[in-house]
């Protein structure tokens, strides 16, 4: 293998859109020497130490908010979660005088809190910024009710060696910081987690619909969160040697500042822990420099709020700029013009001539991979679909036709797992099957390019590509992290497998074009060994070249041994590609049969409902000659 191959294979692509604050750190610095020049004592080994051990549960909180804005969530109760915490922490130190209890009791606090958190964002489906609000308030009274308003503190001197011991001067508190924020970072970047949380900023229901579990996965991160607030409120309870109520007053602008000003996007979707790191240290730089200019904790906290909101303004100006250079740059869709659009395949010309087709009509169709019998769903009052009755064989394309309102995406939403049917079944292999998700129906072989196409645009080509089905590889053969030189090599492959060449695999798929991004989604469902490929309209928005390769590829799949449903307006494609029809009006099966069986004309009027389901099929060579017409 050569050099330049093993360096492909090793490749490390960064996630999102991400800003390590370049700016920012320059500012700091500028700030430090500020700083150093106008006070004696502030540029000193010892002034840096206290400015850490200021920062460190700074920064430990910012792992938590880090995590929960990248995926478009916040936590504004961690204030109301430190003062809680802390007080039952100096509850159970004091009582027990134990400190593995009192830690113990800390963590657990902090656990039980973001799981409350959690719950409530994931069940009662408002908007985390007004539930946290509301959790802030009540478990700030809580910290006053448990402790009757007073502080707590005589505790062993064992729990207060938590957070006053040093190791070669540096503080504990300290070093728990710096290897939780840089083991949160590393799982942030590098494995397939942390590549979720990126997914589910930027588009939450893409993420769901590639099979990542958004709700649990949200529930996991105000958990998390809960439990680094267990961390910091056990360190600096130990550290003060008391408990109290009033502690972490304003907690939450500070995390937040330094997270947003270390660019994560509070919409969710980018960032990088560099970036926050920096914007930890220029908070901390901040706050030591007016205390050594001697102004008072109002001039800090109006300083940090200004801050906030320069860094609010400056992330809007930067969306700005980068929604008008994707507009600049998108590119132009390719593709050749249509010279008879909206016409039906005639003048004597077959419509799989006219897309290029190689089709063998003499090859059977193998057994029956898929069977829905009887699928019904309704939203309401409303029936979506009231009879999903039909069957797809191996290395078979069904084209699956109807006017809008039909029920077709409802019919393969049940199928693919995304909706549940009320009634029905469904069988794989011969197998009643029932999909709790959309990653159940991909892991039982089943594909599916939904009609928005379930892309991110906050994600490269690559990572969307395996969005869900991310390669894995174990650095120095122990840590798990995501193979992105694999995700690299496989996207290329399936990429010119449709005929698309694109050189910058973690270019945004925002930054596409709309028919590249179409064959991104088309591409991620063309894997090896799957069974069953659902296409909901995937040329909807291409050129004739572009379409000519996606059913050249739907043609493929079949003819490698899938079975291929294939959702479709354009009636040229359906002659095109199809080997059956079915045909759905409002919400049931009008019609099945082979393609040979049914013409141009009468299959719009079998659409429409202006002809009887039980009319005489035709004659295949009468058919035929129809169909050039």
């Amino acid at each position: 293998m050569s050099i330049a191959s093993v360096a492909a294979n090793r490749r490390y692509l960064v996630p999102g859109e991400p800003s390590r604050r370049t700016g920012l750190a320059l500012l700091c610095v500028v700030l430090v020497a500020y700083f150093g020049i106008s006070f004696d004592n502030f540029f000193t080994v010892s002034n840096g130490l206290t400015i850490l051990m200021n920062v460190s549960a700074i920064a430990i909180a910012a792992i938590g908010a880090m995590f929960l804005l990248v995926s478009g969530n916040v936590d504004l109760s961690i204030g109301g979660q430190y003062a809680l915490i802390s007080v039952i922490t100096a509850q159970f130190a004091k009582d027990s005088g134990n400190v593995v209890v009192a830690v113990l009791a800390g963590l657990v606090a902090g656990l039980v809190l973001g799981l409350t958190n959690g719950i409530l964002v994931k069940f009662m489906k408002i908007s985390p910024l007004i539930v946290t609000l509301g959790t802030m308030a009540v478990f700030k009274g809580l910290a006053y009710l448990v402790s009757d308003g007073r502080s707590v503190f005589g505790f062993s001197d064992a729990f207060i060696f938590l957070g006053r011991a040093r190791i070669n001067e540096v503080p504990l508190p300290v070093i728990i910081a710096g290897v939780l924020f840089v083991a949160g970072g590393f799982w942030l970047l590098r494995t397939a987690g942390g590549l979720r949380l990126f997914a589910i900023g930027g588009n939450a229901q893409a993420a769901r619909l590639t099979g990542v579990n958004v709700d649990w996965a949200i529930v996991r991160l105000y958990v998390l969160n809960g439990l680094l607030m267990g961390v910091v409120a056990v360190l600096t309870t130990a550290r003060l040697g008391s408990g109290t109520p009033q502690i972490g007053t304003s907690f939450e602008l500070d995390v937040l500042t330094a997270v947003i000003l270390g660019g994560v996007g509070f919409a969710g979707g980018s960032g990088h822990p560099a970036g926050v790191f920096v914007g930890v240290a220029t908070i901390g730089v901040l706050s030591s420099g007016l205390i050594f200019a001697g102004l008072e904790d109002w001039w800090q906290q109006i300083s940090k709020g200004l801050v906030l909101l320069l860094a609010l303004g400056a992330d809007q100006i930067a969306e700005h700029r980068r929604a008008r250079s994707v507009r600049r740059e998108a590119p132009a869709e390719q593709g050749e013009p249509d010279p008879t659009p909206g016409a039906p395949p005639g003048l004597g010309v077959s419509a799989a001539d006219e897309y290029g087709l190689d089709r063998d009509t003499s090859r059977q169709p193998g057994p029956v991979v898929l069977r829905v019998d009887g699928l019904a769903r309704r939203f309401g009052s409303v029936f979506a679909l009231r009879d999903g009755t039909f069957s797809v064989r191996a290395g078979e394309v069904v084209c699956l036709v109807g006017d809008n309102g039909a029920g077709k995406s409802t019919l393969i939403k049940l199928i693919s797992g995304v909706y549940r049917p009320d009634a029905g079944r469904i069988e794989l292999d011969g197998k009643q099957v029932g999909f709790g998700g959309p990653i159940d129906a991909r892991r039982a072989g089943i594909e599916t390019v939904h009609q928005d196409l379930a892309v991110c645009p906050n994600l490269g080509v690559a990572h969307n590509l395996i969005l869900g089905d991310e390669p894995r590889r174990r650095m120095f053969g122990l840590i798990p992290v995501r193979d992105d030189g694999a995700a690299v090599t496989r996207t290329r492959e399936r990429l010119a497998s449709l005929g698309i060449t694109l050189t910058d695999m973690n270019r945004s798929v925002g930054r596409l074009s709309g028919g590249q991004r179409q064959s991104v989604a088309i591409a991620r469902a063309m894997k090896d060994g799957v069974k069953l490929v659902i296409l909901d309209e995937p040329t909807a928005a291409l050129g004739v070249t572009q379409t000519r390769n996606v059913l050249r590829i739907a043609r493929q799949a079949a003819d490698n041994g899938a079975g291929v449903i294939l959702i479709s307006h354009d009636i040229r494609t359906v002659f095109a590609v199809a080997d059956r029809v079915v045909v759905l009006r409002l919400g049931q099966v009008v019609y099945d049969d082979a393609i040979e069986r049914v013409t141009h004309t009468r299959l719009l009027h079998l659409m429409a409902g202006l002809e009887a389901v039980d009319e005489p099929a035709l004659d295949p060579a009468e058919s035929t000659v129809l169909k050039g017409h």
